[in-house]
């Protein structure tokens, strides 16, 4: 596990949660970290397959837009950050190594998807404790 990704994006997750979250707010972040592990390979293949495949770089610029702001959502910043230069290069006409661009992608949204993943079981762990405190 990458320490840096993860931290990352529990602080991201943390800045919108208050430090001891209710189980509303526990299940509303387990459900943002589960549809962010669940779309994001879809979404990474999408951008993947434009870049190596030379598509429209209007839909390139597209899909890197929307992958960019979940990244940015969930603070996978790194993810983010590659899909901003993806996007404003395909704004601009041309993108710079398009499979080495696609090939770091993949590569960040995997070690992204790790550290969401991590932290979606870790809340989910704290809210069957809660649970289970509650029923006590």
């Amino acid at each position: 596990m990458d320490e840096e990704r993860l931290a990352t994006v529990r602080a991201r997750i943390e800045a919108i949660t208050d430090p001891d979250p209710t189980p509303a707010e526990l299940a509303l972040v387990l459900r943002l970290l589960r549809n962010f592990a669940a779309r994001t390979p879809a979404a990474v293949d999408q951008v993947a397959a434009t870049l190596e495949g030379g598509a429209d770089l209007g839909v390139l610029r597209d899909q890197a837009h929307a992958l960019k702001g979940s990244a940015g959502n969930i603070g996978a910043s790194a993810l983010a950050a590659l899909c901003a230069a993806v996007e404003d290069q395909a704004r601009a006409g041309k993108v710079a190594d398009p499979a080495g661009t696609a090939g770091r992608i993949r590569t960040e949204a995997a070690g992204a998807l790790r550290a969401v993943t991590a932290l979606a079981d870790e809340y989910e762990a704290t809210a069957g404790e809660r649970a289970g405190a509650d029923q006590r």
